[in-house]
């Protein structure tokens, strides 16, 4: 992961003119998103990168996200790439930018009171991978060897179970992987008297909403409980909100940088939290027969409308319903009005729906097709708006040809897999499911061929005799 760390900081730090930044941004935000989620596994590449490497790196991408996203001139599609970015940053607390980090799996890995296949195992799938290319299959493997040791009770020593726990504990942190209620635990010392109530109201109601009883009495009662969930949530993130609005100064030191990523990271995850709570909001009201009570919580990005809405509704709620208005029935004018604001407010939702989806899939494809095409195990013949390629494979890559073919979907129309290969083997019954072109050949002079039409347009005319013609 350090090198995809350093690429990342090479392109955003410093290095952007205000057109290219929108498209480094999601690009980014795409490449990491894959990474943390395992799409992108991080192999060791000879070198010996300590996580403090990770941590230093992550820093200064952090500091420039935030000095983009403070920017006057930084626009929507640009703040919301940044904020898909921050939660897949590592940590830099001053623990993981020390010299030698994380030293703990060392001492576990040479336990006394435990097997030597153990102890070997942890040093070869955890240790080494942690301190030489570290990336987020480390806390996988440590998740798995954790439901090994505790599997049996009493198999293993009770101090040595108890510092393995501590080790997944620390990778969870390194990899910002906490709940949103640890995230907002870690910045209550932060908090003055008045934030550290706004923060204690939210956590409550939320343990509260937690732990409430599916049951036909607890029905109601979460219907309220939920209005005062969003309602308290609103306030810490106003809180939170209000402390980042300030850009970070040159001089600040890093402990106050690591800091900022935690309240970063918590207003994020209360927005993200947010969603969660209007989908238990409305499966609530569909639950007692349709949309009684009107949900306060309007939540995005353009604070003039939401500005606009928040008065409506303050408007509506002051003036309250009444039999008659004029000579009109109170009832329809007042129906007539909350239509007005849900469609406004149902449009706004739409934009932020829509900003995202014209950020994120075209540039998804886009980066699907350069991953497959720099494959080591793929050469490009003829790129147009279609593409022929051919799969330079061995015995045992069929899965990742497999991959390949199926991720690069519509673009691929011609594959030539340069060995020899059943025509029942699963690549090629693929192949033929997805519409794609799928030959073998193995003549080199045929191969040598072909390539000389690299960046032309072609005809594939897929016989025996394997013709591919310039246009």
């Amino acid at each position: 992961m350090g090198t995809s760390l350093e690429v990342m900081c090479e392109l955003l730090v410093g290095n952007l003119e205000s057109g290219d930044r929108l498209e480094a941004l999601i690009f980014s935000a795409i490449y990491l998103k894959w990474i943390n989620t395992g799409q992108i596994p991080c192999f060791e590449d000879g070198g010996h990168p300590r996580p403090n490497r990770h941590a230093e790196i992550s820093r200064l991408i952090f500091r420039e996200l935030e000095r983009i996203y403070c920017m006057k001139d930084t626009s929507l599609q640009e703040v919301l790439a940044i904020r898909k970015i921050h939660p897949c940053l590592p940590s830099f607390k001053a623990e993981f930018t020390a010299s030698v980090p994380l030293t703990r799996i060392r001492d576990v890995a040479h336990w006394g009171d435990i097997p030597h296949d153990l102890k070997l195992q942890i040093k070869h799938t955890i240790q080494n991978k942690l301190h030489r290319n570290a990336g987020p299959e480390d806390l996988v493997a440590t998740e798995a060897m954790l439901a090994r040791i505790t599997r049996n009770p009493e198999e293993y020593s009770e101090a040595f179970v108890e510092q393995f726990k501590i080790i997944h504990h620390e990778l969870k942190d390194f990899s910002m992987l906490r709940n949103l209620t640890e995230q907002l635990e870690s910045i209550k010392e932060s908090f003055d008297d008045r934030s550290l109530s706004a923060l204690t109201l939210f956590l409550e109601c939320k343990e509260r909403l937690d732990n409430l009883e599916e049951s036909k009495d607890a029905l109601d009662k979460s219907i309220d409980l939920l209005l005062k969930t969003a309602q308290s949530l609103n306030a810490l993130r106003e809180v939170i909100v209000k402390g980042l609005e300030s850009s970070l100064r040159n001089d600040v030191p890093d402990a106050a940088i690591a800091m900022r990523k935690k309240w970063r990271l918590c207003e994020i995850g209360l927005e993200d939290y947010s969603f969660l709570l209007l989908s238990r909001f409305l499966n609530a009201l569909e639950a007692v027969g349709g949309a009684q009570q009107l949900k306060e919580n309007a939540e995005s990005k353009n604070p003039e409308e939401c500005t606009a809405i928040g008065n409506e509704l303050l408007a509506w709620k002051e003036k309250g319903l009444s039999e008659k208005e004029g000579s009109e029935d109170g009832k329809a004018i007042w129906a007539l009005r909350f239509k007005v604001t849900l469609d406004r407010s149902r449009r706004l939702t739409k934009e932020y729906s829509e900003a995202l989806l014209q950020m994120f899939p075209q540039k998804v494809e886009c980066y699907v097709i350069s991953q497959y095409m720099s494959s080591p195990t793929v050469d490009r013949w003829a790129v147009v708006e279609q593409i022929l390629c051919y799969l330079k494979g061995a015995p045992g890559d069929e899965d990742r040809c497999l991959w390949q073919v199926t991720a690069a979907g519509n673009n691929i129309k011609g594959v030539v897999l340069l060995q020899e290969l059943p025509h029942l083997s699963h690549l090629g019954v693929r192949a033929g499911q997805e519409k794609v072109i799928f030959v073998t050949c193995e003549d080199d002079d045929k191969i040598a061929d072909i390539q000389k039409l690299n960046g032309k347009c072609v005809r594939h005319n897929t016989t025996g005799n394997f013709p591919v013609k310039d246009l």
